[in-house]
């Protein structure tokens, strides 16, 4: 039995950790036609031994879900970098950095996401120095190729201690062959909470389109979420030659305006049980949304731990930080944790056919999109894009009453 084997029950996450374990190198990473990355196999080289799909969210029919009972028992916090220039590098409050820097100081290899502008994409990457985890800094909203990194993880697993930071997927994937191993508490797993990642073709377009605009230099850093007008604002900028040179707008931003629809995400992402359980995870991190930190403008993690070495970690960097007591009905009410999207099949299929389509602009998917909404979704987005032209502190006051 492998990867290929007819009996899955769910769609592929991309998280690519079958092509890890694989003894024999028999399966492949890229991208298909949609732009989501999956795994092909050499069946000349493969052995069937069945490693690649035990470690499968597609053939688990016993997914661990967290009952509310048990979510009400974790520890949540929020979290707010004291250091304001570390506090500007970061998406939200910080957690994720300075976890990654005082683990590498405990010995553990670190293993998170960077965005690779040589390769057009972002990538798991290994980190064994402090100053190596600074390209973890700012969230990805794009799928990474984890393939390399992940194996790197394999190989070494008996003679080095890993943390990883990833994806539900990712960490589900790995939790179970650390699980097969019985090398589980040799690692600490950090995972994210999770909206769901578009089709790579859409950043393929965004990213060209930027490319055209700042002559095709290089890119020095891609902030997916700037705080160049503050936290809780979706600014795509783009760094290049130490300037910014270009900030998206987001009134009126294609790539998150397909990344929101629902309708260009992987297939696995509309019904995913792994971002709506906390079973395979050490630390959870996102942002703190909701009424609490409304008039925030610098940046505030939620911290969700859900084991002793999970608390250890952040007891050991708790310091750092201007933190306060939550717990999950909070951070949840404004999370992807426990929705089902349901997009329109026949026009996601027009949409990525579009995507694909080298004479068709994001612009152009974009107005496909909107044109097949109804009248509240057009009165939602009118709404949005009024709210652009308030002023910052009104912005947030109404928030407090819708």
């Amino acid at each position: 039995m492998n990867i290929t084997d007819k009996s899955a029950i769910r769609d592929c996450t991309s998280c690519q950790m079958c092509a890890a374990v694989c003894p024999k190198d028999a399966i492949t990473i890229r991208l298909n036609e949609d732009g989501f990355y999956r795994p092909y196999l050499n069946a000349s080289k493969c052995v069937d031994c069945g490693l690649c799909v035990k470690v499968c969210y597609k053939f688990d029919h016993n997914v661990k879900m967290t009952s509310p009972e048990e979510e009400n028992k974790i520890a949540v916090k929020s979290a707010q970098y004291k250091r304001n220039e570390l506090l500007e590098k970061v998406t939200s409050g910080g957690v994720a950095d300075a976890l990654a820097k005082e683990l590498i100081t405990q010995g553990y290899t670190c293993i998170g996401v960077a965005y690779n502008d040589d390769n057009h994409r972002a990538e798991h990457i290994v980190a064994r120095t402090e100053g190596e985890t600074d390209a973890f800094r700012g969230s990805k909203y794009i799928q990474s190729y984890s393939f390399e990194a992940f194996k790197n993880l394999v190989k070494n697993i008996r003679t080095e201690k890993f943390a990883v930071f990833g994806l539900p997927c990712h960490i589900y994937a790995i939790h179970k062959f650390l699980s097969l191993r019985n090398l589980r508490d040799n690692c600490i797993l950090i995972d994210l909470f999770c909206h769901g990642c578009p089709s790579m073709l859409v950043w393929n377009k965004y990213e060209q389109a930027i490319k055209r605009n700042v002559g095709n230099k290089k890119f020095d850093e891609v902030q997916f979420r700037s705080k160049v007008k503050g936290w809780g604002t979706f600014y795509v900028v783009v760094v290049v030659e130490g300037v910014r040179a270009f900030i998206s707008s987001p009134k009126h931003d294609e790539f998150y305006s397909l990344f929101f629809s629902d309708h260009v995400l992987n297939d696995a992402c509309s019904s995913c049980k792994l971002r709506s359980t906390m079973e395979y995870t050490d630390i959870r991190l996102g942002d703190f949304w909701g009424k609490r930190y409304l008039n925030d403008r610098k940046g505030v993690s939620a911290v969700a731990i859900t084991s002793e070495r999970g608390m250890q970690a952040f007891n050991a960097i708790k310091g750092l930080f201007r933190t306060e007591n939550s717990c999950m009905s909070e951070v949840l009410a404004k999370q992807s944790y426990g929705k089902v999207y349901k997009p329109n099949m026949e026009l996601r299929k027009m949409m990525l056919d579009g995507l694909r389509d080298s004479n068709k602009t994001l612009k152009d998917v974009v107005d496909l999109y909107y044109s097949r909404q109804g009248l509240a979704m057009k009165a939602k987005r009118l709404l949005k894009r009024v709210n652009w032209y308030l002023p910052f502190d009104l912005t947030r006051l109404l928030k407090r009453f819708v």
